[in-house]
């Protein structure tokens, strides 16, 4: 199994997995979690455990095994916050010591456009806009903005218990760079993200985009 780690984000370790290994091993608490699912998603599961096991070992923290927490994320250790994302083809994870970083959220996406309707439901008309006037386009920049929204979620829920819709949230890019901004639409949003101070990164990387939200 074949594992790069990404000198991403400061205090953090993030681990990718290209391409995702067949025979990711498993803890039996792990491995008791995706027990009944479809074998494709149990390999996509265990190479994300197995990006995320990495991670902390190179954080230098034990590497228990990282059951389900019940908001259906993952159950990282007191002290750590993480974010694992998969799809076909690779696996991602990141994770820090919750003394540099509240929030972490990560995601990866095959690198091909997004499709018109989940661009449609993902992104606001002023969103399409705004990124269709970017170098590239629309579609250059609606996947990178569908990932981010993403990453929002990943960090605002485990933290803050809050579930935000995709037009809750604005995704802004630095056209010259890799970073972007993530913006609270509505009140909701703003009690999720009321003290935090956004870090948005973004890369495509051998076929796929990557997308990284943190927070402190």
């Amino acid at each position: 199994m074949s594992l790069q780690t990404l000198p991403w984000l400061p205090h953090s370790r993030c681990v990718l997995a290209q391409p995702m290994p067949d025979d990711a091993p498993l803890a039996a608490d792990e491995a008791a979690v995706v027990a009944a699912v479809a074998p494709r998603r149990r390999r996509h599961f265990a190479a994300g455990r197995a990006c995320a096991h990495a991670a902390l070992q190179a954080l230098g923290r034990p590497v228990p095994a990282l059951r389900r927490a019940p908001g259906g994320g993952v159950e990282w250790p007191a002290d750590v916050v993480g974010s694992v994302a998969h799809c076909e083809g690779a696996a991602l994870a990141v994770v820090a010591a919750t003394v540099h970083w509240q929030a972490l959220g990560i995601d990866i996406e095959p690198d091909v456009p997004l499709p018109d309707d989940v661009a449609g439901y993902a992104l606001s008309e002023a969103e399409r806009r705004a990124l269709a006037a970017l170098p590239g386009g629309l579609a250059h920049w609606a996947l990178p903005a569908f990932g981010a929204k993403e990453c929002v979620h990943k960090c605002v829920h485990p933290l803050r218990e809050i579930f935000l819709e995709f037009d809750e949230v604005a995704i802004g890019f630095d056209p010259d760079g890799t970073t972007f901004t993530a913006t609270a639409l509505s009140d909701q949003a703003r009690r999720a993200f009321a003290g935090l101070h956004w870090h948005g990164h973004w890369q495509r990387r051998n076929g796929f985009v990557l997308t990284l939200l943190a927070g402190r």
